[in-house]
């Protein structure tokens, strides 16, 4: 083809007919112009159409932490709650001395009333999404911004966390004092387990200890307040993005 069009260049030259070869000319020109047009669309469609999955890949990801962080976020709801319950039992327990009680139970409520738990979100699909500028394909700024305070809110939670552990260690020490010292460690999710029944304590004793009576009461107010925390500040975070995620989600399909 290149060849052909040189023919014909020289043959018009050969002619003396500048006007046709110019008109030629231009008219090659405008050819390669509109070929070179047409290669960067397609490369510029072919780039689209790349972001846009790469998008809609990102999208999905982000939805399932934060759905998978709404699960995470309803079971720390439910240890908090079990915490409270668990010090109130022992705290009832120590201001009426029961002449009998279950002792598998009790020990458990005395264990459970001193956990400590922490809110470990999963978001590794944001901090990618951070630290590779991935962030500036969602359009959607509202949701950027929303899913950035919940960073700041998740960092204030951990604090609170951390703050409260140290009352709910120095209870699990305390009590340790009235327990049998062989007592060892128990599987959080055994509810049922058998190895307390061997276990002793002094449950009279631990009454006449106003320490413990005033941490179990801290345990309740802290495990309260920071259940009311994560709830209002986690549950409508992670509900408003999600549905930020969704419409964004329908913004890309209809693009």
């Amino acid at each position: 083809m290149i060849t052909l069009f040189r023919k014909f260049r020289q043959k018009l030259l050969s002619q003396n007919r500048i006007t046709r070869y110019l008109a030629y000319a231009v008219g090659e020109i405008f050819l390669v112009v509109i070929g070179i047009l047409i290669a960067l669309q397609v490369n510029n469609w072919n780039e689209s159409r790349k972001l846009k999955k790469q998008k809609a890949v990102l999208l999905e990801n982000l939805q399932q932490e934060f759905e998978e962080n709404q699960k995470r976020l309803d079971i720390i709801l439910g240890f908090l709650e079990n915490r409270e319950s668990y010090a109130r039992h022992i705290l009832s327990l120590l201001d009426f001395l029961p002449q009998e009680l279950d002792s598998i139970q009790t020990i458990f409520a005395l264990e459970r009333a001193g956990f400590v738990h922490y809110f470990n979100p999963t978001q590794p699909t944001y901090e990618e999404m951070k630290s590779s500028g991935a962030l500036s394909l969602i359009s959607n700024k509202e949701l950027k911004r929303v899913m950035s305070s919940y960073q700041t809110f998740l960092e204030y939670s951990y604090r609170i966390e951390e703050k409260n552990s140290d009352v709910i260690q120095t209870y699990a020490d305390r009590i340790l004092r009235y327990m049998d010292p062989d007592f060892g460690t128990v599987n959080i999710s055994d509810n049922e387990s058998k190895a307390y029944a061997g276990v002793q304590f002094d449950l009279e004793a631990m009454s006449n200890d106003p320490e413990i009576q005033y941490l179990l009461k801290t345990i309740i107010h802290k495990s309260l307040s920071e259940a009311s925390y994560k709830e209002r500040i986690f549950r409508t975070r992670l509900a408003y993005i999600l549905e930020l995620i969704e419409e964004e989600k329908k913004t890309l399909m209809n693009d």
